[in-house]
């Protein structure tokens, strides 16, 4: 394999030999590509696209890089979730410890803040003492015990993706359907689970801003799953408004406790028991449809049995949820106020992401430091007709950056629709 002739084959749309793609991908892995013909080669699949044949096939590449975990015997199915990403996201804190609490096994290997949305472990971690740093041999053993526990991507999984990720961000390569979806898969297939869920945001606070972008990733993410013998199933979820009534590490992280305690935003929690039950859905040998599985998922969240198995995670995993809960506010706050009567809909996600990131709630470079306790807090729920000068939301921070130039900037993203008389008959 010359690396020269898969870089010619995809800039001129041709399908690439098989096994070269697989040899090109452990070139980049061991070094013996060099990062120039690898960024020359992403640039070409950006711009030219890859059949599916080959997207599988760079996807199994990938997830061979490195190690694929291998489990022991149990009744219990292993399934995980991945979300492509957005602003107050908070699912996957409360919903992988609901489905272990279910009878499922999780495993969940998570990321952090990328671009304007957050990311679960940088939530996770505003908990004191908690890692999200845990060896295979620990998550394992963690998962077979409890049925669930969050780390990050270790340096033994899919180490390929490591490499052509840093090298997609740093040559506008990122927008791909096709690297997305080998990126995300070879991760999650190296988990070695049952069944996958997916996720996929669309909207203003999304990486795919419209739903034909986003049902084109979903396709291709459960073709190529399905392809690689492992059950899937995706789900489009908008994104043009925060989910809940939080942005910001340690603030999602108190809405999900929350949510796990049988409260928290109503369309957190729908958003949560919809993914539970497509994940039990998943794994049910009957056919049975996802809704059939709602009752017992809010019993779950309202009995606290799902709380209990989050509070033993974190406490497994070094966390001091009593700590966490003790811990005081930002050191700075400013109230935004509705400029004007009307039906608020809600803060644009895309702005609102980016005026907490500004603030040090996500990051700018991979070393940048967050503030757990930067963030945004909405007080009206989206939809509510409000008065002019009524509190809509706080924003908070005091470390990085200005909160003051963070809430004009979430002021002037804020969406109407109409005045209350005008739409009356439409506030939900």
């Amino acid at each position: 394999m010359k690396p020269t002739d898969v870089i010619t084959a995809a800039r001129d749309g041709r399908q690439v030999p098989p096994g070269d793609l697989r040899a090109f991908v452990s070139g980049i892995s061991d070094g013996t590509v060099p990062d120039y013909q690898a960024s020359a080669w992403l640039m070409a699949v950006r711009l030219r696209g890859m059949s599916a044949g080959e997207t599988a096939e760079l996807t199994i590449a990938m997830r061979d890089s490195g190690q694929t975990l291998r489990w022991p015997p149990d009744p219990r199915p292993l399934v995980d979730k991945h979300s492509t990403g957005g602003v107050g996201d908070k699912a996957s804190i409360v919903l992988a410890p609901l489905a272990a609490a279910l009878g499922l096994r999780v495993p969940m290997i998570s990321g952090r803040s990328l671009g304007h949305t957050g990311g679960t472990l940088d939530k996770l971690e505003s908990i004191p003492g908690l890692t999200t740093d845990l060896d295979m041999e620990r998550f394992q053993a963690q998962v077979s015990g409890i049925g669930v526990a969050m780390c990050g991507q270790t340096a033994v999984l899919a180490p390929a993706d490591r490499k052509l990720y840093a090298l997609r961000d740093a040559t506008a390569t990122v927008e791909s359907v096709p690297l997305i979806t080998a990126s995300i898969l070879s991760k999650k297939l190296a988990e070695g689970t049952d069944a996958l869920l997916f996720d996929v945001k669309a909207g203003r606070g999304a990486f795919m801003q419209t739903r034909e972008n986003a049902a084109e990733l979903a396709e291709s993410l459960v073709r190529t799953a399905v392809g690689a013998g492992v059950k899937a199933a995706a789900v489009v979820t908008g994104m043009d408004f925060l989910t809940g009534m939080t942005a910001g590490n340690s603030l999602e992280v108190r809405e999900s406790i929350e949510v796990l305690s049988g409260r928290g935003p109503a369309d957190t929690r729908a958003l949560v028991v919809d993914l539970c039950c497509r994940m039990l859905a998943l794994c049910d040998p009957s056919g049975a449809p996802p809704a059939g599985f709602a009752a017992r998922c809010c019993a779950a969240l309202d009995d606290g049995s799902a709380l209990s198995v989050f509070e033993r995670m974190v406490s497994l995993q070094g966390g001091d949820l009593e700590a966490f809960l003790a811990l005081p506010g930002a050191p700075a706050e400013v109230v935004v106020r509705a400029e004007r009567s009307g039906i608020f809909l809600g803060v644009d996600a895309r702005e609102l992401g980016e005026a907490i990131r500004g603030l040090g709630a996500g990051r700018y470079r991979m070393d940048d430091r967050v503030d757990h306790s930067a963030g945004w807090e909405q007080l009206v729920p989206g939809g509510a007709g409000v008065s002019a000068g009524q509190a809509l939301g706080r924003v908070m921070g005091g470390g990085t950056g200005s909160v003051e130039e963070a809430a004009s900037r979430i002021g002037r993203a804020i969406v109407w629709d109409g005045d209350v008389q005008a739409a009356a008959g439409r506030v939900p």
